[in-house]
């Protein structure tokens, strides 16, 4: 008989194609994700790897029966939700991934909207970027990714996921109050905080830049976006940061930000005090809006605990840029 937690190491070795990979993803040893991974081929009594120097690759066996094992993993999903589903309190766990932007200004409510309504549903959150949090999904080391998509840029989509709109919200210039009267085409001449190589944010910047007519001199390279605003406010740099990130956020222990959607929309300068925060927002060509989701796996997006999640999300999104 095929142990069904070997059969979970033989989709994470074709979704990561390294041993080490699936140990890494699962937190095992190499060695013994190896041994596993041969105990499965003794179980199945038919070769599902074949070696190619020092790669390891499944062979069509192999192929075959990490399909069936990404079935009876839906499967598994489908059974567990069943028993949650009779159950007359919700309860369990949701393993939820964010972004950091998320992580900030939803999280919090979120939760807290969660522990009031389902105090027996334990939510494990973690923080990660989009792009991995999604590949981990597949691999089932999350239950729910919170994720982002920026203007012209796309990401795969998979049959396997399940996407539900979260809301959008307004990328803005941010440049240190003393340039106030700067026109955005004008900072060239300014050194650039972006996010690491590589990310959707990074590319999209970088294209924004490049519109205006300039290659931006990229002086510091960070996926916290509390430090790219600390160093705007500081005057050694100039970004782009979203609308969800900076409401709610304070620079320098000054009070939050106000809500950007309540103070009309305007686009103009004036907005946000630069005597108060020490950044001012200037606004992008065409206004432009990242789009942010949640996703599930299919087999699991009738599961209560996703769905009380996305509620919760949706209910904290509604608050702060409603």
């Amino acid at each position: 008989m095929l142990n069904l937690h070997r059969l979970h190491l033989l989709h994470e070795f074709r979704l990561r194609g390294t041993v080490s990979g699936v140990a890494e993803s699962l937190g095992y040893s190499a060695s013994t994700v190896s041994q596993q991974l041969a105990q499965l081929e003794h179980d199945a009594a038919i070769s599902l790897f074949q070696r190619s120097g020092r790669t390891l690759r499944l062979t069509t066996a192999g192929l075959r029966l990490a399909e069936h094992a990404k079935t009876m993993l839906d499967m598994q999903d489908e059974a567990l939700r069943s028993l949650t589903s009779a159950e007359p309190e919700l309860g369990g766990l949701l393993r939820l991934s964010v972004f950091q932007s998320v992580a900030l200004a939803l999280v919090p409510a979120a939760l807290s909207e969660l522990k009031a309504q389902h105090p027996e549903l334990r939510v494990e959150v973690v923080q990660a970027p989009p792009e991995q949090a999604l590949f981990d999904l597949a691999g089932r080391r999350h239950d729910l990714v919170v994720a982002e998509q920026y203007p012209g840029i796309s990401r795969p989509r998979q049959a396997e996921f399940e996407v539900e709109l979260l809301g959008t919200d307004r990328l803005w210039l941010v440049a240190p109050a003393a340039v106030a009267n700067i026109d955005p085409e004008d900072f060239d001449a300014y050194p650039w905080v972006m996010e690491p190589a590589g990310t959707a944010s990074r590319e999209w910047c970088l294209q924004q830049c490049r519109a205006l007519g300039f290659e931006p001199d990229i002086r510091f390279t960070t996926d916290d976006l509390s430090s790219h605003l600390r160093l705007i406010s500081a005057g050694l740099a100039v970004g782009i940061l979203p609308e969800l990130f900076l409401t709610g956020q304070q620079v320098g222990g000054v009070a939050p930000l106000t809500p950007l959607s309540r103070l009309g929309r305007s686009g103009a300068d004036s907005d946000l005090p630069s005597a108060r925060s020490g950044v001012v927002l200037k606004p992008l060509p065409q206004e432009p809006v990242r789009t942010i989701f949640t996703t599930a796996r299919r087999s699991s997006t009738e599961s209560p605990a996703v769905t009380a999640c996305r509620a919760a999300l949706r209910q904290a999104f509604a608050s702060v840029l409603s």
